[in-house]
């Protein structure tokens, strides 16, 4: 079995979050892996409503993970996506200034599968952090 690093199976999960908001939610995507200086977001996309910040955390469920993908969403990564967020919002276009700020998180569980990942399990949570 092939072996695959953090950045890898990090980057399998946010590609499958990216499609699951395109075609499950109808989100438009408005930019991934964004900074602004220290704090970053994974994807941020909208509707009609919202402008969405979306946090990605993925794990193998092969290898021994104690705790949920959430669970790393911790204080100081909470506190951080917030700060993102007001920063980024001043930024919007002024067609996106109606839209309420939301920060989501997608839970990915991925196995490897031979050659490649494949996910066996997701959680996408609306609204999971809040001020």
């Amino acid at each position: 079995m092939i072996e695959f690093t953090k950045k890898e199976v990090g980057d399998f999960g946010e590609k499958f979050c990216e499609k699951l908001l395109k075609k499950k939610k109808k989100y438009k995507i408005l930019a991934k892996n964004k900074t602004i200086g220290h704090l970053e977001a994974d994807i941020i996309a909208y509707d009609k409503e919202f402008i969405i910040f979306v946090e990605v955390k993925t794990r193998r469920t092969d290898k021994n993970n104690l705790m949920r993908p959430a669970d790393a969403v911790n204080y100081d990564k909470r506190t951080n996506l917030i700060k993102f967020a007001y920063a980024f919002v001043k930024t919007l276009p002024q067609k996106h200034k109606n839209k309420t700020p939301r920060i989501d998180v997608c839970e990915v569980f991925v196995t490897a599968d031979g050659k490649k990942l494949k996910v066996c399990e997701f959680n996408y949570i609306e609204n999971a952090v809040t001020r």
